[in-house]
């Protein structure tokens, strides 16, 4: 992250931006939380931030919001609005048909997105993930492990989240998920 970055932070932050994940995804639900990703005008920022955030630290976004970015990788760099009515019926008959809402068209090049889902089929094809290989289908995915945040009070550093994110089949995707647990028990 210094390599690119050290001479100017804001170009990461915006870089964030550019995927469309700093933003509420608009759910047609209440209770969305709003995503948030501190840039270096903050009082907060220090020389920590930039590599915190690299690695996910400094970011607050929903599991929701997480899996509408992996869906993105899975569906070529296309981001697309989740929505949990595919169509109103009445007496059987469509009455309202709820189209699919594109949020951006090209969250990054075809190049970075070709290389994140290689990346993403290593986790679990030797990586982190390893748990998920199976012969019948390639999973593509990223696990996570996460100190919990206290607020203003830093991180707990005994309680952790632990995650799994992705899409399956990795090579034609048809399904994602993700799961989060809170403080998980060893086994």
């Amino acid at each position: 992250i210094y390599q690119h970055y050290a001479n100017n932070p804001q170009a990461f932050i915006d870089r964030l931006h550019s995927f469309s994940i700093a933003s509420p995804l608009g759910l047609e639900i209440p209770g969305e939380g709003r995503p948030s990703i501190k840039g270096t005008e903050s009082r907060t920022w220090s020389k920590v931030s930039l590599p915190w955030k690299s690695i996910g630290y400094e970011v607050a976004l929903t599991p929701l919001q997480i899996l509408t970015f992996y869906n993105a990788v899975a569906n070529d760099g296309v981001m697309v609005k989740p929505h949990f009515v595919k169509e109103i019926r009445q007496g059987g008959m469509p009455v309202k048909v709820i189209e699919p809402e594109i949020i951006n068209r090209k969250i990054a090049s075809k190049e970075a997105i070709a290389l994140a889902k290689v990346m993403l089929e290593g986790v679990v094809e030797h990586g982190t993930g390893s748990a998920l290989k199976n012969p019948i289908y390639k999973v593509a995915g990223k696990t996570g492990t996460a100190q919990i945040a206290q607020n203003a009070g830093g991180y707990n550093k005994s309680d952790y989240k632990a995650s799994f994110v992705g899409y399956f089949p990795a090579k034609n995707p048809k399904y994602s998920c993700i799961v989060v647990i809170n403080n998980p028990s060893k086994g």
